[in-house]
């Protein structure tokens, strides 16, 4: 499975949503209610689930789904 519908298809479960209804514009705060904190523990249960590693550097910048998905063509690393 592609990295990026692994992700969406982890948020879907969270958040007990149809995939089609997370796109990039989704705000983890504003669109899905998360606080800060919540969304942090979201993180890294995410990377936990699919044995991924977000940067450090990365997570403080991320507030919608587009942004997650982003770091994922940005670095070329093998996962």
């Amino acid at each position: 499975m592609q990295i990026k519908t692994a992700i969406i298809q982890f948020l879907a479960n969270e958040f007990q949503l149809d995939p089609d209804h997370l796109n990039p514009d989704t705000a983890f705060t504003t669109d899905l209610g998360l606080s800060p904190e919540q969304l942090t523990n979201l993180l890294q249960r995410l990377q936990e689930s699919l044995g991924i590693i977000l940067p450090e550097d990365k997570l403080p910048t991320i507030t919608t789904i587009g942004q997650l998905l982003d770091i994922f063509e940005e670095d070329d690393t093998p996962l």
